[in-house]
This record gives C-alpha cells, structure tokens and sequence, in this order.
C-alpha cells in the first residue's frame, strides 16, 4: 500500500512540474509568455546574433548564420519533444481524475500512465542527446570552450543568467 501512495504522490509531482512552466515569475522557455513569439520574446537584441537569450549567446560565441541556423533548427526539434512531455502531463491530469473517482485504486491505470511518461522521458533524453550533438558539431573548438565556461560557472543566484559571461 505505501508503494501505492509513494507512485501516486510521483504522478502528482511529474503532473505539477509538467505545469510549472506555466507559472511563475519570469515569461518561461520561449519568454513569449504564449503569444507565439518563440525564442524571441517580442524583443530583438542589439547584437548580431538575432533576438532574445539566444542572440545574446550567439554575440558570446561569434557564431556565424550557418551555426546559427543548425542550432536553432536543433533547439526547435528539442522544443517539440519537450511539447510532447508536456501534453502527457494533461493527459496523466485526466487519468489521476480517473483514479480518484473509482472505489479502490486501479492499479493498471497507474502503472500505464507510468509506463506513458517513461516513454516520453526516454524520447525527451533522446532528443537532448541528438540536439546536444548537432550543437556541438556545429561549434568550433574555440566556442566549445566558451560555452563550457559558462556552462560550469556557479551562480549565485543574483543578476540573471548571463553575469560575468564572456
């Protein structure tokens, strides 16, 4: 029974990290804030690399357009995969319903819906390994290091993700 109420309090805690996208401080992922304005948020960067957070890292890494364009096609296929955990989240939503509404607990409704999001988790991993690898090919050892530098700094959690960046 308590392996029951520990998988059930799981469900319950993919389910509200699925949604904690959606709230929050900050405007999420995308910094649209839903309106459709993917990666740039509605605001352009001064730089040459493009808009938003990630032109800020393409001016960083001196990327040129053809890096720029194999990144952001890998990014956006990331993002879908990404969607997909998400739906999955609604769809676990209504079966946690499901659940709470029958005289005792069906086991094979949990266990499906475990099995659901060890798929989509496995496709997620996948999906960050292949978009991790077109990066890094699409990188020059130079920009490798840059990014690696700023990937193992520590924050402290004051001034944003880029302070002190290169």
């Amino acid at each position: 029974m308590i392996g029951f109420f520990i998988g059930f309090l799981c469900l319950a805690l993919l389910i509200a990290v699925l949604r904690g996208g959606r709230r929050g401080c900050g405007r999420g992922w995308h910094g649209g804030g839903g309106r459709g304005e993917g990666w740039h948020g509605g605001h352009r960067h001064r730089g040459r690399g493009g808009a938003g957070w990630l032109g800020f890292v393409f001016d960083r890494l001196e990327t040129t357009p053809a890096q720029e364009r194999e990144i952001r096609a890998a990014l956006d296929t990331l993002l879908e995969k990404r969607g997909e955990l998400r739906r999955e989240g609604e769809a676990s939503r209504r079966d946690l319903a499901r659940l709470m509404r029958t005289e005792t607990l069906d086991e094979t409704i949990l266990g499906e819906a475990f099995a659901r999001h060890d798929e989509r988790l496995r496709e997620l991993q996948k999906a960050f390994a292949d978009a991790l690898g077109k990066v890094h090919q699409a990188l020059d050892p130079a920009q490798r290091e840059r990014l690696a530098a700023f990937l193992e700094r520590e924050r402290d959690g004051w001034g944003g993700p880029y302070r002190g960046w290169i």
